[in-house]
């Protein structure tokens, strides 16, 4: 997402990191300019291997995580110093890397960043997040196929007769679709078009921004590893 072509998105992505300052220095700097940030890219981070431990999430020598990031939980877009970035993926409290991978990051720029199963090993993707806003009583929607085992994907939305989105790949992220905004079932079908998941009734909300993960295994028959969705709200107009 280029911030120059989008201004407000730029501000709602800033407002949370600079409200408390913001009121703290309300009193004192009252006739004065706010501070300029320095340029920034944003990323978020999901983490969508199943059989990868608790994991810490380095950026160079920067560790990004606070906390263990479990399967299938998310980071919050944050800031990021632009340019080329090494992402450091280890085990919780550990100095062995499982994987190390280095990424341009562009300033005004928003990112998603999968930890994603490769084989047996840990992996990492990176995707460029754009959209464009949606209108009133629309959304925008997008799939992420992270299913290390299920083969190329499909996406029904409700009733529509053409898929929304199709063959998309292990390891694919799709560009943000148009839809329209209210209750809807979502269907994710296998190559040969039967239906391997189906949602529950899922109210999509106007004028906001989504993406749709498929995870786990087609292998496994149940537990959290099992093949699965999962919603995520990327922005809120």
């Amino acid at each position: 997402m280029n911030f120059s072509k989008n201004p407000m998105l730029k501000s709602g992505l800033f407002a949370a990191m600079t409200l408390l300052s913001g009121l703290m220095l309300t009193g004192c700097l009252s006739d004065l300019e706010a501070p300029q940030l320095p340029p920034a890219a944003y990323v978020s981070i999901y983490q969508g291997s199943p059989d990868a431990p608790a994991l810490d999430i380095f950026a160079n020598a920067n560790r990004v995580t606070n906390m263990p990031l479990n399967y299938s939980e998310v980071l919050a877009y944050s800031a990021f110093y632009p340019g080329n970035r090494t992402f450091r993926i280890a085990p919780f409290n550990s100095a062995t890397s499982l994987v190390e991978k280095q990424f341009p990051l562009v300033a005004d720029s928003v990112y998603s960043f999968f930890v994603v199963q490769e084989g047996e090993a840990v992996n990492a993707i990176l995707a460029e997040d754009v959209w464009t806003e949606p209108a009133t009583n629309r959304i925008r929607l997008r799939l992420v196929n992270l299913s290390p085992d299920a083969g190329e994907l499909s996406l029904q939305a409700g009733e529509a007769a053409a898929d929304l989105v199709s063959g998309v790949d292990f390891k694919e992220v799709t560009a943000f679709k148009d839809l329209p905004s209210g209750n809807t079932t979502l269907r994710i079908k296998s190559s040969t078009g039967a239906t391997l998941i189906t949602s529950g009734t899922l109210e999509l909300r106007s004028k906001r921004v989504y993406t749709l993960i498929v995870r786990g295994k087609k292998s496994e028959a149940s537990g959290d590893k099992k093949l699965d969705i999962q919603l995520i709200t990327n922005y809120i107009y």
